[in-house]
Protein backbone atom coordinates (compact mmCIF):
# COMPACT_ATOMS: atom_id res chain seq x y z
CA UNK A 1 0.00 0.00 0.00
CA UNK A 2 1.57 3.45 -0.91
CA UNK A 3 0.50 6.76 0.34
CA UNK A 4 0.47 9.41 -1.89
CA UNK A 5 0.93 12.85 -0.03
CA UNK A 6 -0.25 16.31 -1.75
CA UNK A 7 -1.04 18.65 0.72
CA UNK A 8 2.12 18.54 2.85
CA UNK A 9 2.98 16.87 6.73
CA UNK A 10 0.40 18.83 8.32
CA UNK A 11 -2.91 17.36 6.32
CA UNK A 12 -5.02 16.53 8.89
CA UNK A 13 -6.13 13.27 6.96
CA UNK A 14 -6.49 9.97 8.46
CA UNK A 15 -4.18 7.88 6.61
CA UNK A 16 -4.14 4.52 8.62
CA UNK A 17 -3.70 1.46 6.51
CA UNK A 18 -6.79 0.58 4.18
CA UNK A 19 -5.78 -3.00 4.56
CA UNK A 20 -8.63 -4.72 6.64
CA UNK A 21 -7.30 -7.57 9.12
CA UNK A 22 -11.00 -8.64 9.73
CA UNK A 23 -14.28 -8.99 8.25
CA UNK A 24 -16.06 -11.07 10.85
CA UNK A 25 -17.25 -9.82 14.12
CA UNK A 26 -16.30 -11.74 16.95
CA UNK A 27 -15.08 -14.24 14.08
CA UNK A 28 -18.43 -15.52 14.00
CA UNK A 29 -18.37 -16.33 10.45
CA UNK A 30 -15.54 -17.27 7.95
CA UNK A 31 -13.81 -14.50 6.78
CA UNK A 32 -10.27 -16.18 4.90
CA UNK A 33 -11.98 -15.37 1.31
CA UNK A 34 -12.09 -11.60 1.98
CA UNK A 35 -8.45 -11.28 3.84
CA UNK A 36 -7.06 -13.25 0.70
CA UNK A 37 -8.36 -10.47 -1.47
CA UNK A 38 -6.88 -7.56 0.95
CA UNK A 39 -3.49 -9.69 0.25
CA UNK A 40 -3.82 -10.15 -3.30
CA UNK A 41 -4.72 -6.44 -3.68
CA UNK A 42 -2.23 -4.48 -0.75
CA UNK A 43 0.38 -3.37 -3.14
CA UNK A 44 -2.74 -1.37 -5.77
CA UNK A 45 -3.80 0.37 -2.72
CA UNK A 46 -3.17 4.28 -2.74
CA UNK A 47 -4.39 6.55 0.33
CA UNK A 48 -4.94 9.80 -2.21
CA UNK A 49 -5.14 13.04 -0.66
CA UNK A 50 -7.10 14.05 -4.07
CA UNK A 51 -10.15 12.69 -3.06
CA UNK A 52 -12.10 13.26 -0.22
CA UNK A 53 -15.87 12.79 0.44
CA UNK A 54 -16.83 16.22 -0.78
CA UNK A 55 -15.04 15.60 -4.37
CA UNK A 56 -16.72 12.21 -4.58
CA UNK A 57 -20.20 13.07 -3.81
CA UNK A 58 -22.26 16.04 -4.86
CA UNK A 59 -21.04 18.45 -2.86
CA UNK A 60 -18.27 19.61 -4.58
CA UNK A 61 -20.93 20.51 -7.10
CA UNK A 62 -23.07 22.97 -5.37
CA UNK A 63 -22.73 26.74 -6.86
CA UNK A 64 -20.68 25.40 -9.49
CA UNK A 65 -21.69 26.45 -13.36
CA UNK A 66 -24.72 24.08 -14.57
CA UNK A 67 -23.79 21.29 -12.76
CA UNK A 68 -25.59 22.31 -9.75
CA UNK A 69 -28.60 23.25 -11.63
CA UNK A 70 -30.82 20.60 -9.56
CA UNK A 71 -29.50 18.65 -6.16
CA UNK A 72 -28.30 15.17 -7.47
CA UNK A 73 -27.36 14.19 -3.98
CA UNK A 74 -25.74 10.84 -5.65
CA UNK A 75 -23.67 12.00 -8.10
CA UNK A 76 -20.49 12.72 -8.04
CA UNK A 77 -18.12 15.93 -8.52
CA UNK A 78 -17.28 17.58 -12.02
CA UNK A 79 -13.68 18.36 -10.05
CA UNK A 80 -13.55 14.25 -9.86
CA UNK A 81 -14.58 13.20 -13.41
CA UNK A 82 -11.49 15.83 -14.64
CA UNK A 83 -9.37 14.46 -12.37
CA UNK A 84 -9.95 11.19 -13.70
CA UNK A 85 -10.13 12.05 -17.31
CA UNK A 86 -6.66 13.65 -17.22
CA UNK A 87 -5.16 10.97 -15.24
CA UNK A 88 -6.60 8.28 -18.06
CA UNK A 89 -5.21 10.67 -20.91
CA UNK A 90 -8.64 11.61 -22.83
CA UNK A 91 -8.06 12.82 -25.85
CA UNK A 92 -10.00 14.96 -27.98
CA UNK A 93 -12.63 12.82 -29.47
CA UNK A 94 -12.45 10.38 -27.78
CA UNK A 95 -15.18 8.29 -26.30
CA UNK A 96 -16.64 7.90 -22.45
CA UNK A 97 -19.10 5.73 -21.07
CA UNK A 98 -20.83 6.51 -17.61
CA UNK A 99 -23.44 3.46 -17.24
CA UNK A 100 -24.78 5.03 -14.43
CA UNK A 101 -24.75 8.24 -15.69
CA UNK A 102 -27.22 9.80 -12.42
CA UNK A 103 -27.40 13.81 -13.55
CA UNK A 104 -24.46 13.40 -16.42
CA UNK A 105 -21.58 15.25 -14.70
CA UNK A 106 -19.70 13.10 -16.71
CA UNK A 107 -21.40 14.09 -19.69
CA UNK A 108 -21.22 17.71 -18.73
CA UNK A 109 -17.28 17.91 -18.37
CA UNK A 110 -16.76 15.37 -21.55
CA UNK A 111 -18.92 18.42 -23.48
CA UNK A 112 -16.57 21.41 -22.15
CA UNK A 113 -13.16 19.32 -22.92
CA UNK A 114 -14.33 18.31 -26.41
CA UNK A 115 -15.14 14.38 -25.23
CA UNK A 116 -17.36 12.19 -26.93
CA UNK A 117 -19.34 10.91 -24.51
CA UNK A 118 -22.42 8.37 -23.69
CA UNK A 119 -24.25 8.20 -20.18
CA UNK A 120 -27.08 4.97 -19.59
CA UNK A 121 -29.67 6.20 -16.95
CA UNK A 122 -33.17 5.86 -15.95
CA UNK A 123 -35.12 7.97 -14.04
CA UNK A 124 -36.75 10.48 -15.71
CA UNK A 125 -35.61 13.77 -13.44
CA UNK A 126 -32.20 12.65 -14.61
CA UNK A 127 -33.25 12.90 -18.32
CA UNK A 128 -35.13 16.30 -18.00
CA UNK A 129 -31.64 17.66 -16.09
CA UNK A 130 -29.44 16.63 -18.96
CA UNK A 131 -32.23 18.13 -21.77
CA UNK A 132 -32.04 21.23 -20.14
CA UNK A 133 -27.98 21.45 -18.74
CA UNK A 134 -26.64 20.39 -22.22
CA UNK A 135 -28.44 23.14 -24.29
CA UNK A 136 -26.35 25.75 -22.39
CA UNK A 137 -25.34 27.10 -26.07
CA UNK A 138 -28.45 27.37 -26.84
CA UNK A 139 -30.67 29.31 -24.55
CA UNK A 140 -31.79 33.09 -25.56
CA UNK A 141 -30.71 34.90 -22.52
CA UNK A 142 -32.50 37.93 -24.11
CA UNK A 143 -35.65 35.41 -23.69
CA UNK A 144 -34.91 34.05 -20.35
CA UNK A 145 -34.39 37.68 -18.69
CA UNK A 146 -37.70 38.45 -19.92
CA UNK A 147 -39.34 35.86 -18.51
CA UNK A 148 -37.71 35.82 -14.85
CA UNK A 149 -38.96 39.79 -15.52
CA UNK A 150 -42.65 38.90 -16.11
CA UNK A 151 -42.49 35.95 -13.29
CA UNK A 152 -40.89 38.33 -10.95
CA UNK A 153 -44.23 40.71 -11.73
CA UNK A 154 -46.54 37.85 -11.26
CA UNK A 155 -48.87 37.42 -8.30
CA UNK A 156 -49.84 33.90 -8.31
CA UNK A 157 -53.73 33.03 -8.57
CA UNK A 158 -56.00 30.20 -7.20
CA UNK A 159 -56.28 27.24 -9.63
CA UNK A 160 -57.96 24.33 -9.50
CA UNK A 161 -54.97 21.64 -10.23
CA UNK A 162 -53.65 19.96 -7.84
CA UNK A 163 -50.04 18.38 -7.76
CA UNK A 164 -50.24 14.85 -8.93
CA UNK A 165 -49.56 13.25 -4.94
CA UNK A 166 -48.83 9.43 -4.31
CA UNK A 167 -49.07 8.37 -0.96
CA UNK A 168 -45.38 9.26 0.06
CA UNK A 169 -45.79 12.14 -0.87
CA UNK A 170 -49.04 13.52 0.49
CA UNK A 171 -49.19 16.47 2.36
CA UNK A 172 -45.37 17.78 1.25
CA UNK A 173 -46.76 21.26 0.95
CA UNK A 174 -48.86 23.47 2.48
CA UNK A 175 -51.82 24.98 0.52
CA UNK A 176 -50.61 28.20 -0.30
CA UNK A 177 -47.34 26.51 -1.68
CA UNK A 178 -49.02 23.76 -3.60
CA UNK A 179 -51.62 26.36 -5.23
CA UNK A 180 -48.49 28.42 -5.92
CA UNK A 181 -46.61 25.47 -7.47
CA UNK A 182 -49.19 24.76 -9.67
CA UNK A 183 -50.34 27.71 -10.87
CA UNK A 184 -46.39 28.21 -12.36
CA UNK A 185 -46.36 24.59 -13.63
CA UNK A 186 -49.66 25.74 -15.73
CA UNK A 187 -48.42 29.18 -16.35
CA UNK A 188 -45.31 27.54 -18.50
CA UNK A 189 -46.91 25.50 -20.20
CA UNK A 190 -49.23 28.15 -22.03
CA UNK A 191 -46.22 29.93 -21.86
CA UNK A 192 -45.48 31.52 -25.55
CA UNK A 193 -41.43 30.78 -25.65
CA UNK A 194 -38.86 28.37 -27.29
CA UNK A 195 -39.51 25.32 -26.29
CA UNK A 196 -35.40 24.61 -24.93
CA UNK A 197 -36.88 27.62 -22.49
CA UNK A 198 -40.05 25.41 -21.16
CA UNK A 199 -37.66 22.71 -20.51
CA UNK A 200 -35.29 24.90 -18.78
CA UNK A 201 -38.11 25.85 -16.70
CA UNK A 202 -39.59 22.36 -16.51
CA UNK A 203 -36.49 21.86 -14.45
CA UNK A 204 -36.45 24.73 -12.53
CA UNK A 205 -39.79 23.92 -11.29
CA UNK A 206 -38.60 20.56 -9.89
CA UNK A 207 -35.22 21.41 -8.95
CA UNK A 208 -36.75 23.74 -6.45
CA UNK A 209 -39.43 21.26 -5.04
CA UNK A 210 -37.61 20.04 -1.78
CA UNK A 211 -37.06 23.40 -1.11
CA UNK A 212 -40.32 24.31 -0.53
CA UNK A 213 -41.63 21.27 0.93
CA UNK A 214 -41.96 19.97 3.92
CA UNK A 215 -39.68 17.12 2.89
CA UNK A 216 -35.83 16.52 3.16
CA UNK A 217 -33.79 14.08 1.62
CA UNK A 218 -32.19 11.45 4.06
CA UNK A 219 -30.30 8.22 2.70
CA UNK A 220 -33.15 6.45 1.96
CA UNK A 221 -36.21 8.21 3.68
CA UNK A 222 -37.68 11.68 3.07
CA UNK A 223 -37.94 13.25 6.28
CA UNK A 224 -40.52 15.21 7.09
CA UNK A 225 -41.04 18.83 8.80
CA UNK A 226 -43.05 18.90 12.31
CA UNK A 227 -45.61 21.12 10.20
CA UNK A 228 -46.44 18.75 7.54
CA UNK A 229 -50.04 17.38 8.19
CA UNK A 230 -48.00 13.54 7.76
CA UNK A 231 -46.29 14.34 11.02
CA UNK A 232 -49.49 16.00 13.03
CA UNK A 233 -51.43 12.91 11.85
CA UNK A 234 -48.79 10.07 13.13
CA UNK A 235 -47.59 12.16 16.76
CA UNK A 236 -51.41 12.49 16.97
CA UNK A 237 -51.94 8.53 17.09
CA UNK A 238 -48.42 8.12 18.67
CA UNK A 239 -49.68 10.28 21.48
CA UNK A 240 -53.58 7.90 21.86
CA UNK A 241 -51.09 5.44 21.88
CA UNK A 242 -49.04 5.99 24.59
CA UNK A 243 -45.83 6.66 22.36
CA UNK A 244 -43.14 9.75 22.47
CA UNK A 245 -43.87 11.87 19.14
CA UNK A 246 -41.46 11.61 16.46
CA UNK A 247 -38.22 13.03 16.39
CA UNK A 248 -38.59 16.54 15.20
CA UNK A 249 -37.34 18.25 12.16
CA UNK A 250 -37.90 21.72 11.57
CA UNK A 251 -36.78 23.41 8.09
CA UNK A 252 -37.36 26.54 8.81
CA UNK A 253 -39.13 29.48 7.00
CA UNK A 254 -39.50 28.00 3.52
CA UNK A 255 -39.32 30.35 0.72
CA UNK A 256 -42.61 31.10 -1.67
CA UNK A 257 -42.55 29.29 -4.95
CA UNK A 258 -42.23 32.69 -7.29
CA UNK A 259 -38.97 33.20 -4.49
CA UNK A 260 -37.76 30.08 -5.43
CA UNK A 261 -37.88 30.38 -8.73
CA UNK A 262 -36.99 33.76 -9.50
CA UNK A 263 -33.24 32.68 -7.29
CA UNK A 264 -33.36 29.71 -9.16
CA UNK A 265 -33.72 31.57 -12.52
CA UNK A 266 -31.00 34.04 -12.15
CA UNK A 267 -28.57 31.29 -11.23
CA UNK A 268 -29.58 29.37 -14.14
CA UNK A 269 -28.96 33.08 -16.44
CA UNK A 270 -25.51 33.83 -14.69
CA UNK A 271 -23.89 30.18 -15.52
CA UNK A 272 -25.43 30.23 -19.10
CA UNK A 273 -24.01 33.81 -19.52
CA UNK A 274 -20.37 32.80 -18.63
CA UNK A 275 -20.24 29.88 -20.55
CA UNK A 276 -21.64 31.36 -24.00
CA UNK A 277 -18.38 33.38 -23.93
CA UNK A 278 -16.70 30.34 -24.29
CA UNK A 279 -16.60 28.02 -27.09
CA UNK A 280 -15.49 24.32 -26.55
CA UNK A 281 -14.38 21.71 -29.15
CA UNK A 282 -17.20 20.31 -31.02
CA UNK A 283 -17.72 16.43 -29.45
CA UNK A 284 -21.19 14.53 -29.10
CA UNK A 285 -22.79 13.62 -26.24
CA UNK A 286 -25.98 10.82 -25.90
CA UNK A 287 -27.71 9.58 -22.58
CA UNK A 288 -29.86 6.48 -22.83
CA UNK A 289 -33.15 6.33 -20.60
CA UNK A 290 -32.73 2.76 -19.70
CA UNK A 291 -31.43 0.19 -17.10
CA UNK A 292 -27.52 -0.16 -18.23
CA UNK A 293 -28.23 -3.75 -17.81
CA UNK A 294 -30.17 -4.21 -21.03
CA UNK A 295 -28.88 -1.17 -22.67
CA UNK A 296 -25.20 -2.47 -22.56
CA UNK A 297 -25.10 -5.74 -24.35
CA UNK A 298 -26.70 -4.36 -26.97
CA UNK A 299 -24.34 -1.65 -27.46
CA UNK A 300 -21.01 -2.22 -30.61
CA UNK A 301 -18.01 -3.54 -29.23
CA UNK A 302 -14.58 -2.08 -28.68
CA UNK A 303 -15.43 1.76 -28.77
CA UNK A 304 -14.95 3.62 -25.37
CA UNK A 305 -11.56 4.59 -24.61
CA UNK A 306 -12.33 4.85 -20.32
CA UNK A 307 -15.53 4.39 -18.20
CA UNK A 308 -16.18 6.79 -15.41
CA UNK A 309 -19.39 5.84 -13.19
CA UNK A 310 -20.48 5.30 -9.97
CA UNK A 311 -23.26 2.78 -9.58
CA UNK A 312 -25.75 2.85 -6.72
CA UNK A 313 -23.99 1.35 -3.54
CA UNK A 314 -25.21 -1.97 -1.96
CA UNK A 315 -27.09 0.20 0.77
CA UNK A 316 -30.51 -0.45 0.70
CA UNK A 317 -31.08 3.43 -0.62
CA UNK A 318 -34.52 3.35 -2.50
CA UNK A 319 -34.29 6.48 -5.27
CA UNK A 320 -37.66 6.12 -5.80
CA UNK A 321 -38.19 7.11 -2.80
CA UNK A 322 -35.62 9.34 -2.17
CA UNK A 323 -37.25 11.40 -5.72
CA UNK A 324 -39.88 10.66 -4.80
CA UNK A 325 -41.69 14.16 -5.22
CA UNK A 326 -39.61 14.79 -8.46
CA UNK A 327 -41.09 11.52 -9.82
CA UNK A 328 -44.42 12.64 -8.25
CA UNK A 329 -44.14 16.13 -10.49
CA UNK A 330 -43.34 14.58 -13.11
CA UNK A 331 -46.33 12.49 -13.46
CA UNK A 332 -44.68 8.65 -12.78
CA UNK A 333 -46.49 7.87 -9.70
CA UNK A 334 -48.37 5.49 -10.90
CA UNK A 335 -45.57 3.33 -12.68
CA UNK A 336 -43.24 3.90 -9.61
CA UNK A 337 -42.84 0.49 -8.48
CA UNK A 338 -42.60 -0.64 -11.99
CA UNK A 339 -39.41 1.81 -12.05
CA UNK A 340 -38.06 0.61 -8.88
CA UNK A 341 -37.95 -2.97 -9.78
CA UNK A 342 -36.20 -1.45 -12.67
CA UNK A 343 -33.00 -0.27 -11.16
CA UNK A 344 -29.78 -2.18 -10.34
CA UNK A 345 -30.51 -4.37 -7.72
CA UNK A 346 -29.47 -2.17 -4.30
CA UNK A 347 -33.04 -2.28 -2.27
CA UNK A 348 -34.21 -5.40 0.12
CA UNK A 349 -37.06 -5.12 -2.32
CA UNK A 350 -35.62 -5.50 -5.58
CA UNK A 351 -36.45 -8.69 -7.45
CA UNK A 352 -34.52 -10.77 -9.39
CA UNK A 353 -33.80 -9.79 -12.95
CA UNK A 354 -31.57 -12.91 -13.96
CA UNK A 355 -34.40 -14.39 -16.02
CA UNK A 356 -35.18 -11.37 -17.78
CA UNK A 357 -31.53 -11.22 -18.55
CA UNK A 358 -31.05 -14.53 -19.92
CA UNK A 359 -33.85 -13.84 -22.72
CA UNK A 360 -31.78 -10.44 -23.55
CA UNK A 361 -28.41 -12.67 -23.99
CA UNK A 362 -30.70 -15.70 -26.04
CA UNK A 363 -32.23 -12.82 -28.24
CA UNK A 364 -28.24 -11.64 -28.91
CA UNK A 365 -27.24 -15.12 -29.50
CA UNK A 366 -25.26 -14.90 -26.59
CA UNK A 367 -26.11 -17.60 -23.97
CA UNK A 368 -22.50 -18.89 -23.77
CA UNK A 369 -21.21 -15.44 -22.79
CA UNK A 370 -24.27 -15.72 -20.25
CA UNK A 371 -23.41 -18.88 -18.51
CA UNK A 372 -19.42 -17.68 -18.13
CA UNK A 373 -20.66 -14.30 -16.58
CA UNK A 374 -22.83 -16.14 -14.06
CA UNK A 375 -20.29 -19.03 -13.32
CA UNK A 376 -17.59 -15.74 -12.53
CA UNK A 377 -19.46 -14.88 -10.19
CA UNK A 378 -21.23 -17.53 -8.43
CA UNK A 379 -17.81 -19.31 -7.66
CA UNK A 380 -16.23 -16.88 -6.90
CA UNK A 381 -14.81 -17.54 -3.12
CA UNK A 382 -15.22 -14.43 -1.53
CA UNK A 383 -18.60 -14.22 -3.01
CA UNK A 384 -19.74 -17.27 -1.51
CA UNK A 385 -18.13 -16.34 1.33
CA UNK A 386 -20.11 -12.91 2.36
CA UNK A 387 -23.76 -15.17 0.45
CA UNK A 388 -23.10 -17.75 2.90
CA UNK A 389 -21.94 -15.22 6.45
CA UNK A 390 -24.97 -13.62 5.56
CA UNK A 391 -27.29 -16.68 6.02
CA UNK A 392 -26.20 -17.43 8.79
CA UNK A 393 -26.34 -13.70 10.52
CA UNK A 394 -29.79 -14.40 9.73
CA UNK A 395 -30.23 -17.40 11.27
CA UNK A 396 -28.59 -16.33 14.69
CA UNK A 397 -31.17 -13.21 14.38
CA UNK A 398 -28.35 -10.50 13.55
CA UNK A 399 -30.07 -9.16 10.42
CA UNK A 400 -33.61 -7.29 11.22
CA UNK A 401 -34.58 -8.24 7.21
CA UNK A 402 -34.07 -10.99 5.08
CA UNK A 403 -34.15 -9.44 2.02
CA UNK A 404 -30.76 -7.76 2.47
CA UNK A 405 -29.51 -11.62 1.57
CA UNK A 406 -31.26 -11.20 -1.91
CA UNK A 407 -30.17 -7.84 -2.34
CA UNK A 408 -26.51 -8.47 -1.98
CA UNK A 409 -26.64 -11.29 -4.15
CA UNK A 410 -28.67 -9.57 -7.13
CA UNK A 411 -26.04 -6.68 -6.83
CA UNK A 412 -22.72 -8.46 -7.27
CA UNK A 413 -24.15 -10.67 -10.37
CA UNK A 414 -25.85 -7.82 -11.95
CA UNK A 415 -22.92 -5.89 -11.54
CA UNK A 416 -20.79 -8.61 -12.93
CA UNK A 417 -22.49 -8.59 -16.08
CA UNK A 418 -22.02 -4.50 -16.20
CA UNK A 419 -18.20 -5.49 -16.00
CA UNK A 420 -18.09 -8.13 -18.98
CA UNK A 421 -20.08 -5.89 -21.03
CA UNK A 422 -17.64 -2.68 -20.31
CA UNK A 423 -14.76 -5.22 -21.17
CA UNK A 424 -16.13 -5.97 -24.29
CA UNK A 425 -17.19 -2.29 -25.33
CA UNK A 426 -13.93 -0.85 -24.37
CA UNK A 427 -11.29 -0.31 -26.43
CA UNK A 428 -7.92 -2.23 -25.47
CA UNK A 429 -5.82 0.42 -23.24
CA UNK A 430 -9.10 2.21 -21.83
CA UNK A 431 -9.51 2.78 -17.92
CA UNK A 432 -12.13 1.83 -15.82
CA UNK A 433 -13.37 4.22 -12.81
CA UNK A 434 -15.61 2.48 -10.25
CA UNK A 435 -16.66 4.92 -7.02
CA UNK A 436 -17.97 3.18 -4.61
CA UNK A 437 -18.48 2.51 -0.35
CA UNK A 438 -17.97 -0.74 1.34
CA UNK A 439 -20.87 -1.72 3.16
CA UNK A 440 -21.86 -3.89 6.46
CA UNK A 441 -24.70 -5.93 7.61
CA UNK A 442 -25.11 -8.36 10.56
CA UNK A 443 -21.93 -7.60 11.75
CA UNK A 444 -20.45 -9.17 8.42
CA UNK A 445 -17.97 -6.23 6.11
CA UNK A 446 -18.35 -6.50 2.77
CA UNK A 447 -15.36 -5.24 0.59
CA UNK A 448 -17.38 -4.01 -2.28
CA UNK A 449 -14.14 -2.42 -4.20
CA UNK A 450 -12.01 -5.69 -4.08
CA UNK A 451 -14.70 -8.13 -4.92
CA UNK A 452 -15.49 -5.90 -7.92
CA UNK A 453 -12.12 -5.63 -8.78
CA UNK A 454 -11.64 -9.23 -8.28
CA UNK A 455 -14.86 -10.32 -10.05
CA UNK A 456 -13.47 -7.79 -13.11
CA UNK A 457 -9.91 -9.06 -13.16
CA UNK A 458 -12.03 -12.44 -13.57
CA UNK A 459 -13.66 -11.05 -16.75
CA UNK A 460 -10.72 -9.60 -18.47
CA UNK A 461 -9.66 -6.44 -16.72
CA UNK A 462 -6.44 -5.65 -15.20
CA UNK A 463 -6.59 -4.22 -11.66
CA UNK A 464 -4.53 -1.17 -11.51
CA UNK A 465 -5.21 1.58 -8.47
CA UNK A 466 -7.54 1.87 -5.48
CA UNK A 467 -7.87 4.79 -4.59
CA UNK A 468 -8.84 4.76 -0.91
CA UNK A 469 -10.69 8.23 0.40
CA UNK A 470 -8.46 8.94 3.45
CA UNK A 471 -11.65 9.60 5.41
CA UNK A 472 -13.24 6.04 5.66
CA UNK A 473 -16.93 5.76 6.11
CA UNK A 474 -18.94 4.81 9.95
CA UNK A 475 -21.88 2.59 10.22
CA UNK A 476 -25.53 2.85 10.41
CA UNK A 477 -26.24 3.44 13.94
CA UNK A 478 -28.26 0.39 14.46
CA UNK A 479 -24.73 -1.56 13.45
CA UNK A 480 -22.78 0.23 15.85
CA UNK A 481 -25.18 -0.61 18.59
CA UNK A 482 -25.13 -4.41 18.25
CA UNK A 483 -21.46 -4.86 17.04
CA UNK A 484 -19.35 -1.43 17.48
CA UNK A 485 -18.28 1.44 15.28
CA UNK A 486 -16.05 0.19 11.95
CA UNK A 487 -14.48 2.72 9.78
CA UNK A 488 -15.11 1.02 5.97
CA UNK A 489 -13.59 2.31 2.97
CA UNK A 490 -14.79 4.26 0.28
CA UNK A 491 -12.56 3.06 -2.89
CA UNK A 492 -12.40 4.20 -6.47
CA UNK A 493 -11.78 1.59 -8.43
CA UNK A 494 -9.39 1.87 -11.38
CA UNK A 495 -9.13 -1.35 -13.93
CA UNK A 496 -7.62 -1.67 -17.49
CA UNK A 497 -8.25 -3.37 -20.55
CA UNK A 498 -5.23 -4.63 -21.89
Amino acid sequence: MRQLTLFGEDSKYDVASPVRTSFSHDKVCNEDARLALEKKYENIFYVDNRFNRKIVSYQANKGEIVHGWIKYREGFSANLVEILMNEFGIQLGESVIDPFSGSSTVLLVAKTKGVNAVGIELLPVCHLAWDAKSRFYDYDLDELCNIKSIIEKIIPETTKNRFPHIKITETAFSDEVENDLMFFTAWVEKLSVSQKSKILLRLILTSILEEISYTRKDGQYLRWDYRSQKVINRNKTRKEQGKKSIKKVDKGELPAVKDAIVSAISIVISDIRALQKFRFQESTQELIKGNTLFVLPELESDQFSSVITSPPYCNRYDYTRTYALELAYLDIGNSIFDLRQSLLSSTVENRSKLDILRELYLKLDKEKEFDIILNVVTTNPAFVEIIEALHSRWERGDMNNKGVLRMVEQYFIELSFVYAELYRTCKTGAHVAFVNDNVRYGGEIIPIDLLSTNLAEQLGFEPVHVYVLPQRKGNSSQQMGKFGREALRKSITIWKKP
